[in-house]
């Protein structure tokens, strides 16, 4: 060969193989920044979910409530300024709060007295209808999101079920909530979600909490979520309520 030709194609391989080594180098960090993503998706959907327990369980005292709200606002500031744009710190810092949340919830106190049996207006069939969008962030995405459109939650005097996971009540609370409380319990740490989004025009509506043993549904587990979907809903209209799972909203229409 003629050495001319044999410097210009070691050349050519020399560039092929450099870019190959970048091109790989870019997926691996890639694939590292989405894992990282997804999990600060997860622990800020547990969190989201564990912090409106918490704010179930103080609503009957106010100043507890106040407080806790105020300490939720100086954490988030406190972990921003620690992580800054950090996605493995930041779902670090997450997660150790929403342990912290579940402790407090298990420990009970300021616990509303709950009525024995689910709301007569939630009793029957529900079918989930669609995907509501907000600006939220959750550990759901788009597609596995519809897959649960047309999903079934029926409600009875002491149980529900949704799908084929039946959990048994151990009581229930119902409060009205207004939209800027809704908006100030339900945002924050990147997510966003308000009556408007949720299709709700009034000012404040029923909120219904259901207690219950804890039940662990492997198909959303696997995605982050500790919560049974139907557990706390909003009561938008006589037929239409609103549920939330891991951090996603659907609207449910009675069947």
């Amino acid at each position: 060969m003629d050495s001319r030709r044999y410097r210009s194609m070691f050349r050519r391989m020399k560039r092929w193989s450099a870019n190959s080594i970048v091109i790989l180098l870019a997926a691996c960090s890639c694939a590292n920044l989405s894992a990282q993503d997804a999990r600060l998706s997860q622990e800020d959907a547990r969190l989201n979910h564990v912090y409106q327990r918490r704010v179930a369980q103080l609503r009957n005292d106010p100043a507890k409530l106040a407080e806790m709200r105020r300490q939720e606002t100086d954490w988030i500031k406190e972990r921003d300024q620690k992580c800054g744009k950090d996605t493995a710190c930041l779902a670090r810092e997450t997660k150790a709060r929403a342990d912290y949340l579940e402790r407090l919830v298990a420990q009970g106190g300021a616990n509303p007295t709950p009525i024995s049996k689910i709301p007569q207006e939630l009793l029957g069939k529900w079918i989930m209808r669609k995907v509501l969008p907000t600006d939220t962030v959750g550990c759901l995405d788009s597609k596995q999101a519809q897959t649960l459109v047309g999903t079934e939650v029926e409600y009875r005097a002491d149980s529900f079920r949704w799908k084929t996971t039946t959990v048994q009540s151990s009581g229930s609370s119902t409060n009205m909530i207004g939209a800027q409380e809704f908006a100030r319990d339900s945002s924050g740490s990147g997510s966003r979600v308000d009556f408007n989004q949720l299709g709700i025009a009034a000012s404040a509506v029923e909120q219904i909490t259901i207690n219950h043993p804890d039940v662990k549904i492997a198909e959303l587990s696997q995605n982050g979520s500790a919560a049974v979907p139907g557990e706390n809903v909003l009561l938008s209209g006589p037929n239409t309520i609103i549920l939330e799972i891991c951090n996603t909203y659907f609207e449910a229409r009675r069947e």
